[in-house]
């Protein structure tokens, strides 16, 4: 009851007013706002600001000593060097105060002051991606700075076009988001979507990127990720040229892009920079280790249990003997590998990277090892669980990953209660479940749900870029993608 209180009496301010005292109150008098008067040319300054997000030097040298120098009063001449917006009521100056600016007042006359920049930077520097490794690709990944992460766009995607939209989030403690899209690629119907939507947010504070995406993305309660987090700016870029939306936060390293589709999470940097066949191979082989994750676990489950026909008559003896020892039935000896997996998964994220790598395979080999010998599992399902786990590392998108972790338990329910007859049941679930998604609008499931043969082109394959033609037909980069081999058509008779 105190907070409201307080927060009632906050209100009650004037925000319409620049007042010092008001401004002081609003920030609870904190210790580290600082306030400091000038005296040039027979007038008199008041510098507020807050002294842990202010650079010292830069406030000495860059304002306080060319203020104590003027001589014809006009600080906009005078202080040309800095960057400086008009603040005319306290809400505005308060807000520049914790974005680290100082708040320059003539004493005396509180219808306006003027907000500089001198805000202390912290930011590190840009380094490798830690998630999205490239081999061949730029070595370059976003940082934690709002400004810096859309330095690193505009410079790999440089275009007239690049458009920028700011937007403060948050009632208690703002957080800065930015909007970017290329003007003449994208949709006006998502702008539109993805600028509703962002208004509608009205959370006290955005504490990461998952706050905005549980505020945005179409659905809520599903395990398919519908918005692409990326912490490399070319791949941003690229999906910026197809037309898509990117959402930078500040303070995260991750950079959202919007709308995405199924089999945009399984597409990597790599994929374009070697030549397209050995592009369309690997991006097959992620495809196809994501349904052997899937279903693996409780394809063996409906085997053992169900269906030994299906095995070769060698195979079945050396199951049937490797699971005489184990007291438990497959579900639950399945069970009991797969949360054993997920505990050493977990513990090796929490762990430093030095002691993690050699955790989870020494803990991996000790653990599964152990409980072969206890005859807790059997040899069957210790393999099927390890080439599991190898299949789930395989996907380049971490939240496309975890998805296998959720879906693949009722699937190997589904498989010991009906067998086959379960796992189809599942998949076609999974499958209905797919089709009636949407990100933004956008189908989901696409290009397969609607069909759509000339999307194919770059989704479990990958084309030549000259056979692409991603630009519509009534544009005028179409018939320039077409010419791309003009050349050829010079030196031989077969032109491709």
């Amino acid at each position: 009851m105190r907070f409201k209180r307080n927060k009632s009496k906050k209100s009650l301010i004037n925000q319409e007013n620049l007042s010092i005292e008001n401004i002081k109150s609003q920030l609870n008098h904190t210790s580290d706002l600082k306030d400091r008067e000038i005296h040039s040319n027979n007038q008199i300054y008041i510098i507020l600001y807050i002294n842990s997000l202010v650079d010292q030097e830069k406030l000495e040298s860059k304002i306080i000593k060319p203020l104590i120098k003027m001589e014809n009063n006009n600080i906009l001449n005078e202080l040309y060097s800095q960057e400086i917006s008009t603040a005319k009521s306290n809400e505005i100056a308060i807000n520049g105060l914790l974005d680290g600016y100082c708040l320059l007042i003539k004493k005396g006359r509180n219808s306006e002051g003027f907000l500089l920049k001198t805000n202390a930077s912290t930011d590190r520097e840009v380094s490798e991606p830690i998630v999205e490794k490239t081999i061949l690709g730029a070595k370059v990944g976003f940082v934690e700075s709002l400004d810096k992460n859309i330095f690193l766009l505009r410079t790999v995607t440089k275009s007239p076009d690049f458009t920028v939209k700011k937007y403060t989030l948050g009632s208690s403690t703002t957080t800065n988001v930015s909007l970017i899209y290329l003007d003449h690629l994208t949709d006006p119907e998502i702008i539109k979507k993805v600028e509703q939507r962002i208004k509608s947010i009205t959370l006290d504070s955005i504490r990461s990127a998952g706050d905005i995406q549980d505020c945005i993305e179409d659905y809520t309660v599903t395990p398919f990720p519908q918005l692409l987090l990326t912490e490399r700016p070319d791949r941003a870029s690229a999906n910026l040229k197809d037309g898509r939306v990117a959402l930078i936060i500040d303070g995260s390293p991750t950079v959202i892009i919007l709308p995405a589709t199924f089999m945009t999470f399984f597409q990597t940097t790599d994929d374009y920079i070697t030549r397209w066949w050995l592009g369309s191979f690997f991006r097959f082989i992620r495809l196809f280790s994501y349904i052997i994750a899937l279903i693996l676990p409780a394809l063996y489950i409906a085997f053992v249990s169900f269906h030994y026909e299906v095995i070769p008559l060698e195979l079945v003896y050396s199951l049937q003997s490797s699971l005489s020892y184990v007291p438990f039935r497959p579900f639950i000896e399945l069970l009991i590998m797969q949360l054993s997996l997920e505990l050493l998964r977990e513990a090796s994220i929490r762990l430093p990277p030095s002691v993690a790598t050699t955790f989870g395979i020494v803990g991996g080999l000790v653990v599964g090892t152990a409980m072969v010998e206890a005859g807790i599992v059997s040899y069957g399902g210790l393999i099927v669980v390890a080439l599991t786990s190898v299949s789930s590392f395989v996907q380049p998108n971490l939240e496309m990953s975890s998805s296998i972790r959720i879906l693949g338990f009722p699937l190997m329910l589904l498989a010991a209660i009906f067998g086959f007859l379960g796992i189809v049941i599942g998949v076609l679930f999974v499958l209905i479940h797919l089709s009636r998604l949407t990100s933004f609008g956008l189908p989901y499931f696409s290009p397969f749900v609607p069909l759509n043969m000339e999307d194919f082109k770059d989704t479990i394959i990958r084309v030549p870029s000259w056979m692409m033609y991603k630009h519509s037909k009534n544009s005028p980069h179409y018939k320039q993608e077409k010419r791309s081999r003009k050349w050829k058509l010079d030196e031989s008779e077969e032109p491709y």
